[in-house]
């Protein structure tokens, strides 16, 4: 609860976590004896307690961490596991090849002639961090062998590039024919560890068939399981990814993907008046080339960081490509508040459309869906279906659109409709106002020509997936000043008041107006009388008969 959620966020991660229903039938026998009614019941409720979840997170940990970080990071794992949300652990670590003994990967995320001394090192990090799982109370296995493995084929080709089942792979071989090494991973080992609720921790290596241990690219072991776990990938001869770890419900697709680096989120350089040194909220589907390029040509920042981070952007966009839409991805360097806020909230602990935040304060943190297109209509309703946007304000408003009332009020008004996704899922309507004079206002002048988001809508079936968040992301960037009225008794004025720079409430009215800005306070006075004049948009309801 230290999280502050709102009531509509703790009912959702309670209906989400709760145990199931059948638990406390299962977890122990009937008896006819009454004296031991009360302790079986305690029992039961123990039991439910920690009934094993379908709920599970990919994590990859990307050190070197010291001793408290590690730490840190363990507890938090476990904290996890008690709300509900269990860890697959991936370890990465750039101290791994950095000795002339260590062989780089290649690119096809398989490195043909492993090391031992690659080997020992990934080994010390994986028992150090089972080792602080276990210090912070909960229980974890190493992991070694056993998820990934090669696969080898002759081929008639030399140094070609291929895809099989979505796996990147890269033909390397001699005159006589190649050998084709694939990442094929297997849940056997996983499913062992969560059926007995224990934290499994993993290194990114792959074993051959003479049973050698080849060091993998950790990315490229997770985008080939989060395929393999999402149920995209092909069957093989461990089991059915649509099959979860208690053999009924769900698939055993991950509902997080986190990294967890001691370097925080991706670097912001275009802030858009919101300073930031981080992006805080990423819709890959909108803004993953601009990222990139942002990387390749940012000032001030390593090369080898700013090819991890393009890395880590590369793996998730990859790997949520083959999630479902609500899966989320975080990349962190302050695990625990960050991690406990997002589970319970599902969504960033900061937001880059939230006004007036300590940018010191958002650099752990970004959060990345894979998210929607956005469409961007100026100036006219021409190209929108104009039924298909009337279906989507009534179900998020749950009302009656005055529909040819409103479309003809604001077709000589339209400034910029924003739309997300191609099924209409949210949409940002905004118009211009003002310009004219009113006698009745007692200001002798024309008021001024202000934008005025009219319509803000997400479609019920689209919330929980960040639909919102793009939307506003989307308006601050286009309109450095924007004004919007909304009822005082409105549930949603809470996420308005993070995202203004200022309200007032209407004399008279049940209406209170928001605005975003440099211009806003000065416009205070125009902005009243701009909003109070604006007709109903929605008919009034029906009056029930008995």
């Amino acid at each position: 609860m230290g999280t502050l959620p709102s009531p509509r966020e703790a009912r959702q991660f309670l209906s989400k976590f709760s145990p199931p229903a059948t638990a406390s039938a299962t977890s122990a026998p009937e008896t006819s004896n009454s004296n031991l009614a009360p302790a079986a019941s305690e029992t039961n409720f123990i039991d439910s307690l920690l009934w094993p979840t379908d709920h599970l997170a990919l994590i990859k940990l990307e050190g070197p961490f010291d001793k408290d970080g590690l730490s840190g990071v363990a507890n938090t794992l476990v904290q996890l596991q008690r709300l509900g949300l269990m860890s697959v652990v991936m370890l990465d670590n750039q101290t791994w090849w950095q000795s002339n003994a260590a062989q780089v990967p290649t690119d096809s995320g398989v490195n043909l002639h492993p090391a031992a001394e690659t080997r020992r090192r990934m080994m010390k990090d994986m028992t150090d961090i089972v080792e602080e799982i276990e210090s912070s109370g909960g229980r974890a296995r190493p992991i070694y062998e056993g998820v990934f493995e090669e696969e080898k084929k002759e081929m008639a080709a030399t140094n070609s590039r291929i895809k099989n089942a979505g796996v990147q792979q890269e033909a390397v071989g001699e005159s006589r024919g190649i050998e084709e090494i694939s990442i094929r991973p297997g849940l056997e080992p996983l499913q062992s560890c969560l059926k007995l609720r224990q934290i499994p921790v993993m290194i990114p290596m792959a074993t051959s068939r003479d049973c050698q241990r080849l060091p993998v690219q950790s990315n490229k072991a997770l985008v080939a399981l989060a395929k393999y776990m999402g149920g995209i990938a092909k069957k093989n001869k461990f089991m059915d990814a649509t099959v979860n770890i208690s053999g009924q419900g769900p698939s055993l697709a991950p509902m997080r993907l986190i990294v967890i680096n001691t370097t925080g989120g991706i670097p912001l350089t275009r802030t858009n008046g919101i300073e930031g040194p981080t992006h805080c909220f990423v819709n890959l589907k909108d803004e993953y080339e601009t990222i990139l390029d942002d990387l390749d040509n940012m000032d001030g920042i390593p090369e080898p960081l700013a090819k991890s981070y393009r890395s880590d952007l590369d793996m998730i966009k990859e790997s949520l490509e083959h999630l479902p839409p609500t899966c989320s991805a975080l990349i962190t360097s302050s695990p625990s508040l960050t991690l406990i806020t997002n589970l319970i909230t599902d969504k960033p602990l900061f937001s880059s459309t939230m006004r007036g935040q300590d940018p010191k304060v958002m650099l752990a943190t970004t959060v990345l869906r894979s998210g929607l297109d956005i469409f961007t209509f100026r100036d006219s309703l021409q190209g929108l279906d104009l039924k298909q946007l009337q279906v989507l304000l009534e179900s998020s408003f749950g009302k009656s659109l005055d529909a040819e009332g409103f479309y003809d009020r604001i077709k000589d008004r339209t400034n910029t409709v924003i739309l997300a996704g191609k099924d209409y899922m949210g949409a940002a309507i905004v118009t211009r106002e003002g310009g004219d004079k009113r006698p009745e206002t007692g200001i002798d002048r024309a008021l001024a020509t202000v934008a005025y988001l009219d319509k803000f809508s997400v479609a019920p079936k689209s919330q929980g997936i960040g639909v919102a968040d793009i939307l506003w992301k989307k308006l601050t960037d286009e309109f450095p000043d924007l004004v919007w009225r909304s009822r005082s008794d409105n549930p949603v004025n809470k996420w308005y008041f993070d995202r203004a720079d200022g309200n007032i409430k209407i004399p008279g009215t049940n209406w209170t107006v928001f605005w975003y800005g440099p211009k806003g306070l000065g416009l205070i006075r125009d902005y009243i009388h701009i909003c109070r004049d604006i007709p109903a948009s929605f008919l009034p309801p029906k009056p029930k008969h008995p």
